[in-house]
């Protein structure tokens, strides 16, 4: 525990030593440079009670608990690059020491984008996340679905990719290297990928769009995997107010330790936004993905994930907004070598949040959010749990 606690120490450090350093200006934060480069710190308080804090699928107990997370962004802008990086720690701790609701993550990720000329870039990002003692699924507020499954968890993600635009056709090309670490469990899982897309305009705010991908999975336990795809679709403006993205096609998942064990599945991606008026968007995105899991004795599971995410942001007045999320996942475990180790799992909740923004430095929230979480085994067996949260809090910005 003594990394999560040094790094937020060190993050106190810069949001106290930053106001002697730099001038500050009228809105948040604070710049250098000329204002090529800004400084954003930030942290957020809350506290909350859960009906099922402990997360477990018998003998529920309802409890109470508090969160605090300082982050630090960072940012650097030039003509044609643009720099972001960001660091953050949360703590969060039960108001019973009988619970086991404490949880300690920290981490960094970057973006970086660089106009090479009018039509050609580069976009290279990379994230590092060390989370311990959670056990759950969570959905953040852009949609985004991760799973961390096990007591201490280290996620590193690095992407790079050239984009290049002409008059009537896009293209561009990308690789990418995921790495997750399961420390209790001795478990590490590599994965690297490619992928390619093309598209060409068939109307003044549309394209039609070919893409090809691959990833290998290479798991410290069990055999490599390769993923193919092949999709194809449209995306554009079908309004001022209306983008979308809609993609089809097919996954082929080829298994390196049983050459017979190739399936092909359907794959989707399909996006879209919706600004119907000045005050309300929505937004929708559903997807099907391909990885691969290692658990004891199972070596060679594979997973088909559907996932769906919806929002609606509502802005009721200049300092009240509210959003409304809906995030639903779906998960096929497979695994050649034994049915009995197969299951299905279906993960859904909806939370609602309002903020009320007293001045562009301090912005109170709540919250209140339904989960369920589901598995249903291949021996006729499940099992599910729900829970109820509410959360109220305070974020500040300097």
């Amino acid at each position: 525990m003594k990394k999560p606690v040094l790094f937020a120490a060190f993050l106190c450090g810069c949001l106290l030593a930053l106001p002697s350093a730099v001038m500050a200006a009228k809105a948040p934060g604070f710049k250098f440079d000329g204002g090529k480069v800004k400084v954003d710190p930030t942290v957020s308080v809350s506290a909350y009670w859960d009906s099922n804090i402990n997360g477990t699928y018998s003998h529920e107990e309802s409890g109470w608990g508090w969160r605090i997370t300082p982050a630090l962004s960072l940012s650097y802008n030039t003509q044609r690059t643009t720099l972001s990086s960001k660091m953050f720690y949360t703590c969060q701790r039960a108001g019973d020491s009988d619970n086991e609701g404490d949880r300690d993550s920290y981490g960094i990720s970057f973006v970086l984008l660089h106009q090479f000329s009018e039509r050609l870039r580069l976009t290279l990002n990379g994230s590092y996340t060390h989370t311990e003692d959670d056990d759950f699924y969570w959905i953040d507020e852009a949609g985004s679905v991760g799973s961390l499954d096990k007591d201490k968890t280290e996620t590193y993600n690095v992407n790079a990719g050239l984009g290049y635009t002409a008059k009537r056709w896009h293209a561009s090309a990308g690789v990418g290297w995921r790495r997750t670490d399961y420390d209790d469990y001795d478990n590490t899982s590599d994965a690297f990928s490619v992928h390619g897309k093309w598209g060409k305009s068939i109307s003044e705010h549309a394209y039609w769009d070919f893409s090809l991908g691959a990833t290998m999975n290479s798991p410290c336990h069990g055999d490599d995997s390769i993923a193919y795809s092949a999709m194809t679709g449209v995306s554009g403006k079908a309004s001022s107010r209306t983008t979308y993205s809609a993609m089809v096609g097919v996954m082929m998942y080829d298994y390196s330790g049983y050459k017979d064990d190739t399936d092909v599945s359907p794959k989707y991606n399909v996006s879209g936004s919706y600004r119907l008026s000045r005050k309300v968007t929505l937004s929708l995105a559903m997807g099907s993905y391909y990885d691969s899991e290692s658990y004891g004795s199972a070596k060679h599971y594979y997973i088909i994930r559907h996932n769906l995410s919806a929002a609606a942001n509502i802005q009721w007045t200049d300092v009240i907004s509210s959003r409304l999320d809906l995030s639903c996942i779906y998960e096929q475990h497979e695994c050649p070598t034994s049915s009995s180790y197969e299951y299905d799992r279906t993960y859904y909740r909806l939370r609602a949040s309002t903020y009320y923004k007293f001045n562009d430095y301090a912005t109170m929230f709540g919250a209140v959010s339904y989960s369920m979480d589901e598995y249903d085994y291949s021996s006729s067996s499940s099992r599910d749990k729900d829970n109820v949260r509410c959360e109220v809090g305070l974020s500040f910005r300097f």
